[in-house]
């Protein structure tokens, strides 16, 4: 809501209803085409829920990467290249967007300089040009892994770090 007033001088000015601004989170509703179509544009996404055939998606502004020990964290943050990520990255990251919205599981997808980073589950995965990175899972099987990992392998190796104890 807005209302424009005049007053003080020459000027006008204008009052915004601010609380309609902070509690209504601009989420969309699109189809899993749209949102493969998104991905693959390299747009940063997240997944909040499903309504029939239509998935929920929100704009996002980073990963909450979690509890995770140093040790690992430094694991990811070796490499500090430039650029978009490649046509391969974004590939896969439309391909595991499309197996974990029919699957119908929350995630979110951010782009960085040469990378993928894919919140999902209990933990993150992040495509790098060498090797895709696995934080926050006890192992392979845990879900949602087992839907995407053969994917995940075709792109490069697959690490599994440690969660922290």
């Amino acid at each position: 809501m807005c209302k424009i007033f005049g007053g003080w001088g020459s000027g006008v000015h204008v009052r915004l209803n601010v609380l309609n601004l902070i509690f209504e989170p601009p989420v969309e509703k699109i189809t899993l085409q749209e949102l493969v179509a998104r991905v693959e544009r390299g747009e940063n996404v997240e997944v909040v829920d499903y309504e029939g055939n239509l998935v929920v998606v929100d704009k996002v502004k980073g990963v909450v990467k979690g509890d995770f020990s140093q040790e690992d964290l430094s694991e990811l943050k070796k490499r500090k290249p430039r650029g978009k990520p490649t046509k391969e990255q974004l590939a896969l990251a439309a391909e595991i967007a499309k197996l974990l919205a029919e699957a119908r599981q929350r995630f979110k997808i951010v782009y960085g300089p040469k990378e993928v980073t894919i919140r999902v589950g209990s933990g993150f995965i992040r495509v790098t040009e060498d090797d895709v990175r696995l934080a926050g899972y006890s192992g392979l099987e845990e879900a949602p892994l087992p839907l995407i990992i053969d994917t995940l392998r075709k792109y490069g190796e697959v690490k599994l770090l440690k969660p922290l104890k």
